[in-house]
Order: C-alpha cells, then structure tokens, then sequence
C-alpha cells in the first residue's frame, strides 16, 4: 500500500509540476483532454488506494474485525455510534471505507465518519493535499486555457 501511494503522490508532484512550468520552445503544451483524464484518474486511484488502505488498518484489518477482535476502531462510523441504525453486530465492510476515501478527496473531510486515530488522521491529511493539489492546480490551468 505504501508503494501505491509513493507512486500515486510522486504522478500527482509530477503533474502539479508540469502544469506549473512553462512550457519549453518547440513544445506542445498539455490540452485540456490530457489534463482532465490524467487529474480523474489521478483521483480515482487516490480514492482506491486509501480505501483500501482505511480497510486494511481500521481496527486490526477486516478479519481482526469479523471476530470481533479489536479493541479499538480507526474511524467511527455512523452505523456504530447510534443504536438502532444497524444490526448490533454491524462492521465496515470495504464499500464504507471506499465511501470514506471518496468523500474525503471531494469535501477535504470525512463527511460522516470520525476519524479516531493519529495515524488515520495523519493519512486522511495526506489523502486531502493530494486531492486538492491536484485539483486546484489542474483545474485553474484548464479553466486558463478553455476559450471564453
């Protein structure tokens, strides 16, 4: 997972970078097509990744959590905190944690879930600057060259 997410930081670095720089003499500047098919899929893969990653960790891993095993949980969802609103035997399956992941790239924070941890919460931040240097950098380039 931590290789996943070296590469998905280092294409998102190497992207904000082109995007930044001038385009050298001689050069083809990147078109809007190129911009926005690389940004969606910079971003559906930083979604992925740290959905998967949310899943893996969140309370000892899925099958720490399917025994019923872990002591504490990473991220608190809403099924959890409030009686009634799920089976008493309720536990995240990797749809929530995607969901997570997602909504944490589109609003910058989880909108429904706590996260409980340092070591979520540090990831959740990581997982944020990605998403918004991508696209505050792409999209101000995109909206830069589209024709008024």
């Amino acid at each position: 997972m931590a290789v996943l997410i070296v590469a998905n930081t280092g294409a998102a670095a190497r992207l904000v970078a082109l995007v930044l720089r001038s385009t050298p003499e001689g050069e083809t500047p990147p078109t809007v097509t190129q911009l926005l098919v690389t940004a969606v899929t910079l971003l559906a893969t930083n979604i992925v990744t740290f959905g998967l990653l949310y899943w893996q960790i969140d309370g000892g891993g899925p099958d720490v959590r399917q025994v019923g095993a872990a002591r504490y949980p990473d991220f608190q969802f809403p099924q959890t905190g409030v009686e009634g609103l799920a089976p008493p035997d309720w536990q995240p399956r990797f749809p929530d944690h995607l969901y997570l992941a997602f909504t944490n790239v589109v609003a910058f924070s989880p909108t429904d879930t706590l996260p409980l941890t340092h070591r979520v919460k540090g990831l959740m931040a990581i997982q944020s600057m990605i998403s918004l240097a991508v696209l505050v950098v792409v999209l101000s380039r995109v909206i830069n060259i589209l024709p008024p």
